[in-house]
């Protein structure tokens, strides 16, 4: 086998939420039933083109699920916070969409007339 012609296929970084604890980038896709915990797995490209993986959980999966490809996203990591309904600590995180403008389209191609 010639390895000439074969790329090695890697995983994507994690986004280490406290150590950067915001993260702009363009939706690309999402995996579910990932790893041990089978959680989801989104994966955005930043500003600079590197690809970043970044986990599921209850609050992010429920920020996430209305977005749709190409979606510009800020997630920004608020720190740990108390639920007064559990009293257990979470993660918690505001998530931001960028507007789309008048000559977008919803698969963030440019229309125009």
């Amino acid at each position: 086998m010639n390895n000439g012609n074969w790329e090695k296929i890697e995983t994507n970084p994690t986004w280490n939420f406290n150590e950067d604890r915001e993260l702009i980038g363009e939706f690309i896709g999402a995996e579910t039933q990932v790893g041990p915990n089978e959680s989801n797995l989104y994966t955005f490209k930043k500003e600079d083109g590197e690809l970043i993986a970044v986990w599921g959980n209850t609050i992010l999966d429920s920020r996430f699920k209305n977005l749709e490809i190409g979606d510009k996203v800020k997630v920004v990591f608020k720190g740990k916070t108390k639920s007064p309904k559990t009293g257990r600590t979470y993660n918690d995180f505001d998530v931001f969409k960028a507007k789309k403008t008048e000559n977008e389209s919803s698969d963030g191609m440019e229309i125009t007339f």
